[in-house]
């Protein structure tokens, strides 16, 4: 397999989450709304995502 950079376009919707039979059980419903609200707020641009590789920061520290 080959290691590669994946950029989705949230205008394009390309924001989500894996989940498979690996995590399923994993994962309450109550997780599951959560991440699709937020997955809703990332799209909406109230939520802003950095891009790590713009500027090699974190603006987290």
């Amino acid at each position: 397999m080959e290691a590669r950079i994946q950029n989705s376009w949230t205008c394009r919707k390309g924001v989500g989450w894996s989940l498979d039979e690996h995590n399923s059980k994993l994962v309450t419903s109550a997780m599951k709304s959560k991440v699709e609200q937020i997955r809703k707020d990332i799209i909406a641009g109230n939520i802003k995502v950095h891009d790590y590789m713009s500027n090699n920061k974190c603006p987290v520290q």
